[in-house]
């Protein structure tokens, strides 16, 4: 009986956890939807308005592996159920501001909540069950993660239509006052011995939000301004500078915000490098299909909408699948074979044309986020397996980090090659459009190549 009870609880974490994965893409796809509005209520032009995705992208990605080490010091509960309480009550003052930099400033207080939440998910399931369940529960984040994505666009639609844009706060304020309360009766207690010799690393992570901040601040705006603009050259500058200093300060610090050694664990480093390109490949076809859609094809913007589904329900769909597989045959096979038919679904969608049937290019998006449900389970769980529980919240801040930057990367890096090959030609657009994204979806399938391949030998040099 008191096995059964204990089994419930268990269970019970996984779902708080859930909420928190659901937030976290939910909120990005119900905010985006509303910026047009923002824009022309508040009175801010388009690229200004970005910010009110962007700052919190740029903030959260700085906290997570600062939140994830403190977690491990500090116990992961109290920052957990913080992050959720600290998301309810920034959220619902985004709802209530008065001014675009009011708007700005209780975003960038939400993300700090958001980093809260984020740094711990993966390492509260992974401490808190087997490692027989790891693959199986990261699994189901990954799809709760692809529904929040799916549901976030098309929900904050009929919402802003109905209720205008604060209501989209709103909403999401109420699903983290549900994942406060969830937080608070489920997850265990802390039973951490405070540790008298800890010292917070604050001269570690200053240089970490500074590396992290200018890297992404400058990736993110290179195809807008231009690599020759002095704000992005001096940003990169910055991250360049920020970053080694940053490497040899961890490596004498007794209590390093960033645990360096992690990363003498090939099997750690592997996957980490794996995941970074798997983001980045997953981004080409994210950022590009839609132009092909709406100027090529002549799709309306809402189909196009409807379209790109298929990437995240194929994830959501092969994610639970991937996970629970991977706790009984091991990672490497999945993970290596996910980024195989990536690979692959990448040089299908290079090869599509005008008169490609609509069909055949979602089966391959569809193929794509199938590929990638595939790998990314097995391997967040191979990350997780690889480290000690008493650095779970370091190598899950690294991985959601990762994550972002591959988000950054892949989109700065897709849009840039694409101008660049696109050119400045006078002959048809649909055609010359068709071979710049040949060129992209080939570079991206290498890469994805490349990642199978480093994903195959990860435990040979174990």
């Amino acid at each position: 009986m008191s096995e059964s009870k204990e089994y419930a609880k268990s269970r019970f974490i996984l779902y708080t956890v859930m909420i928190g994965a659901f937030l976290s893409m939910f909120d990005s796809g119900v905010v985006n939807v509303g910026l047009p509005v923002i824009s022309e209520q508040l009175k801010v032009d388009i690229d200004s308005v970005q910010w009110v995705t962007s700052i919190y992208l740029l903030i959260m990605s700085a906290l997570l592996p600062i939140l994830g080490t403190l977690a491990d010091n500090f116990g992961r509960r109290k920052i957990y159920n913080m992050g959720f309480f600290v998301i309810s009550i920034f959220t619902l003052l985004c709802g209530f501001s008065t001014s675009f930099y009011m708007l700005i400033i209780m975003r960038v207080l939400q993300a700090v909540g958001g980093a809260m939440v984020m740094a711990n998910g993966l390492a509260i399931v992974t401490e808190n069950y087997p490692s027989s369940e790891r693959g199986k529960n990261i699994g189901v984040l990954a799809t709760v993660m692809a529904i929040g994505s799916i549901a976030g666009p098309p929900l904050g639609g009929i919402i802003i239509g109905l209720l205008g844009w604060r209501s989209v706060f709103y909403l999401t304020f109420v699903v983290s006052i549900i994942g406060f309360i969830a937080s608070y009766h489920t997850i265990p207690a802390d039973n951490k011995e405070k540790n008298k010799d800890f010292k917070f690393d604050y001269l570690g992570s200053s240089l970490l939000i500074i590396t992290i901040v200018s890297f992404i601040y400058g990736f993110s705006n290179i195809n807008k301004m231009g690599i020759s603009n002095p704000i992005i050259y001096s940003s990169l500058l910055v991250f360049l500078i920020a970053f080694i200093i940053f490497i040899f300060w961890e490596k004498k610090v007794s209590h390093p915000v960033v645990h360096l050694s992690l990363f003498s664990d090939w099997v750690f480093t592997s996957s980490i490098i794996a995941s970074l390109i798997s983001f980045l490949t997953m981004y080409s076809p994210t950022v590009l299909m839609p132009f092909y859609y709406q100027k090529v094809l002549g799709i309306s913007t809402q189909q196009s909408g409807l379209y790109m589904m298929a990437f995240p329900i194929a994830m959501a769909i092969i994610s639970p699948f991937s996970g629970a597989l991977s706790d009984k045959i091991g990672a490497v096979v999945l993970t290596s074979t996910g980024l195989m038919i990536n690979g692959i679904a990448l040089i299908l969608l290079a090869n599509i044309s005008i008169n490609t049937p609509i069909y055949l290019v979602l089966f391959y998006m569809f193929l794509m986020g199938l590929s990638l449900g595939l790998f990314q389970s097995p391997n967040n769980s191979c990350i997780m397996g690889s480290v000690p529980k008493n650095k779970l919240g370091a190598a899950n801040g690294i991985t959601q980090l990762v994550k972002n930057l591959g988000m950054v990367i892949g989109i700065a890096f897709s849009v840039a090659l694409f101008t660049a090959f696109l050119g400045k030609e006078t002959t048809d657009y649909n055609i010359r459009f068709l071979q710049s994204t040949r060129n992209v979806y080939y570079i991206a399938a290498v890469l994805s190549f490349i990642g199978a391949s480093i994903s195959a030998i990860r435990n040979n040099k174990k």
